[in-house]
This record gives structure tokens, sequence and C-alpha cells, in this order.
């Protein structure tokens, strides 16, 4: 086995090329945010020709795996909305943009006690709301010594 005294090369030219890397890590999430900001316009349109007034996504992941939970599409009196040929995007690629919006804002949120949050999405004043909870383990130690 050889050993190089060099330091090793962390140029952001090196770091491109290993996936696992903050540099690529970083790209990766740029890319999704500006797809999700290239899209949910067309989405947004589609929903409200569609009837659509509110959309409801929650989302929940931990051990290493998340997913979109639900989507729910609303009229302006609160009645759920039956899309079923109306669309032409699909609730697959809903779920992939506010998957891909999630994982830009709070990477690694599905990682170890994970996340789990919601998304309330107000398509008349095209407002966004964004819940997002983080669950964290906590402990308290206390150590005694003789009686």
């Amino acid at each position: 086995m050889t050993q190089s005294n060099q330091p090793p090369d962390h140029s952001a030219a090196n770091l491109s090329a290993v996936p696992t890397s903050s540099f690529s890590l970083a790209q990766y999430e740029r890319e999704r945010l500006e797809t999700v900001r290239r899209q949910l316009p067309e989405a947004r349109r589609q929903l409200k020709d569609a009837g659509v007034e509110q959309v409801h996504i929650n989302y929940d992941g931990c051990g290493d795996s998340g997913c979109i939970e639900s989507i729910a599409y609303t009229d302006g009196q609160g009645s759920a909305v039956d899309l079923a040929g109306k669309l032409a995007i699909t609730e697959e690629q809903l779920f992939d943009l506010f998957y891909d919006l999630t994982q830009a804002r709070h990477p690694g949120w599905e990682n170890n006690d994970g996340a789990f949050g919601e998304f309330d999405w107000n398509l008349a004043d095209d407002a966004l709301t964004h819940i997002h909870n983080d669950r964290i383990t906590e402990y308290d130690t206390t150590e005694h010594e003789g009686l």
C-alpha cells in the first residue's frame, strides 16, 4: 500500500467528481430548488384551472428514508376536488416537486430520528407555508460514585 505525504486536493474541480462531497450535495440541492422554481408555476396554473384553491401536503421520514405521505386538494369551500383526467402533471410529479423542495430546504431531513412537516399552498394568493419539525433524541445522564 502506498501512502502519500501530499495533502488531499479539496479544490472545487476535484470535489465535483465525488458524489458524496459537500460541493456535490450543495449543487444537487441547488438544482432541485431550481427545478421546483421552474415547474411549480405551471403546476399552480393547472391546479387552479381544475378548481383547486388549496393544496395540503404531509411528509414524514426517519431511519434514512422518508416520503411525501399525502396530498389533498380542496376548492374554496374546503371540499375535496377530484382531479382525475384534469391535469397534465401527475400526482407523482407533484410528490417529487415537494420532496425536492423539502430536501433543498432541509438536507438529510429523513436521516436518524428524521423529521416531519407539511406544506399549505393557497393557490389564490400563491402563498406557500412550510412547517418543518426535526425530531431530536435527548438524554439526561447522572453519575454517582460511592454511597
